[in-house]
């Protein structure tokens, strides 16, 4: 199976889940390394290759294709070769899906989790680094595309010539001309 599912609902009918931290593969993101493990069956059997998750995403859309529509976990992640002064190769991680919303919905769903946390904090501003923002102000919603445009002047969609098989040299040539 691919976890265990707590009775408990949370808020907007989102069921709490927990899926396992070993996994049969790495997975496939290419900029994020698992850490590897041996699984030994009983009485020396068999060992099998497995790999701590480095985040409980493929598990959990398992069980969005099962039927569950909305789904959030508090997991342990685990990320080999990540060490700086806000990353740790073992972490904790939010993670939810709605399965069938529109974008919208979702952005609603980051602004109420942003807010809510914020307020369980006691805190009214978000700070980083010398820089607050007031996450209780209206919210700017943008697409991606948008966001290419307004903060890196970039025509996203322009440079896609074809979305189902994009060439990558329009969009390179784009972050060329701005300095990156």
């Amino acid at each position: 199976g691919v976890g265990g599912i707590h009775e408990t609902q949370g808020r907007q009918g989102f069921l709490e889940v927990e899926t396992p931290c070993l996994q049969a593969s790495p997975g496939m993101e290419v900029h994020l390394k698992a850490f590897l493990t041996d699984l030994a069956e009983p009485f020396g059997t068999a060992r099998h290759r497995m790999y701590l998750h480095t985040s409980p995403e493929f598990a959990m859309k398992k069980l969005l294709a099962a039927g569950l529509p909305r789904i959030y976990q508090l997991a342990r992640c685990f990320r080999n070769e990540e060490r700086s002064p806000t990353h740790h190769p073992e972490f904790t991680m939010l993670e939810w899906y709605r399965a069938g919303a529109e974008p919208e919905v979702l952005m609603a769903d980051c602004e109420g989790l942003v807010k809510a946390a914020l307020a369980a904090a006691g805190k009214s501003r978000l700070s980083w680094q010398g820089a607050e923002c007031d996450p209780f102000a209206p919210w700017q919603r943008l697409s991606v595309a948008e966001a290419f445009s307004l903060h890196a002047g970039i025509d996203l969609l322009g440079a896609l010539d074809d979305p189902d098989e994009p060439d990558p040299r329009p969009l390179a040539e784009a972050t060329r001309r701005i300095g990156l």
